[in-house]
């Protein structure tokens, strides 16, 4: 896929979470200095809520990453690095986040911290996931 084109500062994201990023004052992907740089994304289903089962909101906040690295001209091979936040201790999540983010990502993998917080922005939510991609040249 050729990068779409965006020269200097950019916010990217798809229609469907393009709203938040005025009800919240940030931009879901900021295009700069020839990276993508994600916020943190959530595994909300179609009704804006965290899906019930934490695998799928694993699942869910992947795909919304994709789809702003899309806009962005970005495939998951060009995230450089990944950060993820879980409630209820990293050691936990691994046993349904591994099998979901090896579906997503392969060799040569992005650089990635997880970290165990007490808690998200969205009551429900159990992980979030911000991720810096280098544009294709």
């Amino acid at each position: 896929m050729s990068a779409p084109e965006i020269t200097g500062r950019a916010m990217v994201a798809p229609a469907y979470l393009e709203a938040a990023q005025h009800q919240y004052g940030m931009a879901q992907g900021r295009v700069d200095g020839g990276f993508v740089f994600v916020s943190g994304q959530i595994g909300f289903t179609p009704d804006g809520q965290p899906a019930a089962d934490p695998a799928e909101q694993g699942r869910l906040a992947l795909t919304h990453l994709g789809a702003i690295l899309t806009e962005a001209g970005c495939t998951f091979d060009d995230v450089v690095e990944l950060t993820t936040y879980h409630v209820g201790g990293v050691a936990a999540a691994n046993t349904w986040f591994l099998p979901i983010k090896a579906a997503f990502f392969g060799a040569p993998y992005p650089a990635w911290t997880a970290v165990g917080v007490a808690d998200l922005a969205i009551p429900g939510a159990v992980i979030e996931i911000a991720a810096i991609a280098k544009l294709p040249e």
